[in-house]
């Protein structure tokens, strides 16, 4: 079953691109740690394909507007470490789906949503000021911030509800450089637009989530 407006979200970010500009954040877990343990800063956690040897270590997240609302422009930083340099370039894969909340909106648990594939350098604002390094892509190993831009755009993007995100960032080789995921809650800012909605418990929720 598809979810129209899921096919819409997916679609919308990948006109953020045109804007080029920051996503954070900034630490890894150790083994011992859930894999899918919240990231310092939130609202993100790490994939539960993440791992320790992924390329990038985040070790916080921030966003710079909170909450975040329909037709809002905003920045993602990640901040971390660079495991190791790696050549070429990447794709960063977004996937965006009905998270938990499948049955509210009448679609299978497992629903798989709808994807979609950017260039990893160009939607990756990459900063490594610590020890003369450069601030281009591909990075190199040790400390950066990565910056990139998002719209949550209501051309596509525009039902009131619960969205989940997945961004699954890998080299041209297939090697991790990171995965984070967010479940949050979107809404008009204004609440009458909120109202012209069809009604469900996803009315009422909140950000984040």
């Amino acid at each position: 079953m598809r979810i129209p407006f899921l096919e819409g979200a997916a679609r919308a970010l990948s006109w953020s691109s045109a804007l080029q500009k920051p996503i954070l954040s900034n630490e890894r877990p150790q083994d011992s740690i859930s894999l899918k343990a919240a990231i310092p800063g939130g609202p993100f956690s790490l994939c539960e394909v993440s791992r320790p040897a992924d390329l990038f270590d985040i070790t916080s997240v921030s966003l710079s507007k909170r909450p975040v609302y329909i037709d809002d422009m905003f920045l993602v930083h990640l901040y971390g470490d660079f495991q190791k340099s790696f050549t070429g370039n990447g794709t960063l894969r977004l996937n965006v789906n009905c998270g938990s909340h499948c049955e509210e909106y009448g679609a299978p648990v497992d629903s798989p949503g709808e994807s979609t594939s950017f260039d990893f350098c160009e939607m990756s604002n990459i900063e490594q000021p610590l020890h003369g390094k450069k601030a281009t892509c591909p990075p190199e190993e040790g400390f950066a911030l990565l910056s990139s831009p998002a719209w949550v755009f209501p051309m596509f993007l525009n039902v009131p509800g619960w969205y989940n995100f997945t961004f699954d960032a890998k080299t041209d080789d297939g090697e991790r450089i990171y995965c984070v995921q967010t479940e949050v809650c979107l809404r008009w800012e204004d609440e009458e637009k909120n109202k012209r909605y069809r009604q469900g418990p996803w009315n009422n929720c909140t950000w984040p989530r």
